[in-house]
């Protein structure tokens, strides 16, 4: 497998769930991002499952997550 540069992206917001069968790459693409020197915001979400930014209007774990994200990329866009 030939593995990309990903040096010199712009900086990057990964958000995973505890029980998203993509977790796990998620996770490895922001270390990968992470190794490039690309500034990557990295947080796993306890207790959450795939889909869960479209939960956010029943789920309050899910808005707080998403309130996060949306902060990060706030600042990041600031």
């Amino acid at each position: 497998m030939h593995a990309a540069d990903l040096s010199g992206l712009a900086p990057s917001i990964v958000g995973t769930a505890q029980y998203d069968p993509l977790r796990d790459e998620g996770l490895a693409y922001a270390d990968a991002l992470r190794k490039a020197g690309v500034d990557v915001f990295v947080r796993n979400y306890d207790g959450l499952i795939h889909g869960f930014l479209n939960m956010f209007p029943v789920s309050p774990a899910a808005d707080a997550a998403l309130t996060e994200l949306y902060a990060q990329l706030a600042e990041r866009l600031s």
